[in-house]
C-alpha cells in the first residue's frame, strides 16, 4: 500500500480507487514530482472525499479538483 494511504483504514478496492484518483488529478494538474508536499495535500484531499463512501475514482477526482476551486 502506498505510504500516503497506509494510515488511512480503506479496504483494498477504496485505497484502488484513491490511487487511481490521485494519479488521474496528477495528469489533469500537470504534477510531475508525486513526493513533494502538493501531491501530500492532493492525497489527503482524496482521502477526504473518499471518507463520504466515494468509491469511483473518476467522481474522486472530480471531487477533488473542485474542492481545489474552493
Amino acid at each position: 500500500m502506498p505510504k500516503r494511504f497506509a494510515d488511512v483504514s480503506f479496504d483494498a478496492h477504496a485505497v484502488k480507487a484513491m490511487m487511481d484518483a490521485f494519479d488521474k488529478a496528477c495528469v489533469v494538474l500537470r504534477l510531475v514530482d508525486r513526493d513533494d508536499y502538493i501531491t501530500e495535500s492532493l492525497a489527503k484531499m482524496i482521502v477526504e472525499q473518499a471518507r463520504s463512501g466515494e468509491r469511483n475514482p473518476d467522481r474522486l477526482c472530480a471531487l477533488t479538483l473542485e474542492a481545489l476551486k474552493r
